[in-house]
């Protein structure tokens, strides 16, 4: 009989660490490359069920775009992540937007502000969305990425 693991079932595989600190200006400059990306928090989500990342990046992109032009953002973030994190990390990219208050909320409160483009403009986006009603429930679409 054979003793198989599933790698999902190991929330942090042995010889893997969190990424270092020395890491995030790598990470910054991307962001800071990426014109449509506002805003960047960096939290821990602990999901059961789900293999724990080292990091976890919610990512506010323009409220212009539509969610396609996001979703290809994203995979181009995640691309470009790719070789900093492959093979020793787990980081996931969430796209989050203050008009989900929930999502909004739980990322703001559990999260690091670590890149901001123009906090003057952020701020007023954010008193103008923090104005509108909340995203609908059927609108609500968590998007994902885990770079590997």
């Amino acid at each position: 009989m054979t003793n198989e693991q599933n790698f999902l079932d190991d929330p942090r595989p042995e010889g893997r660490q969190p990424i270092p600190p020395g890491h995030i200006p790598l990470l910054e400059a991307i962001f800071s490359q990426t014109p449509e990306v506002e805003m960047v928090l960096a939290f821990t989500v602990r999901a059961e069920g789900v293999m724990q990342s080292d990091a976890t990046f919610g990512i506010w992109l323009r409220e212009d775009m539509a969610h396609e032009e996001k979703l290809e953002t994203m995979r181009q973030l995640a691309q470009a992540f790719h070789v900093i994190v492959e093979p020793n990390y787990y980081l996931d990219l969430m796209l989050v937007s203050p008009r989900d208050h929930a999502l909004w909320q739980m990322a703001v409160e559990n999260g690091d502000i670590i890149y901001v483009r123009e906090e003057e403009v952020v701020a007023q986006q954010l008193e103008q969305i923090f104005q509108q009603p909340p995203i609908a429930e059927e609108e609500r679409d968590i998007e994902v990425m885990r770079v590997l």
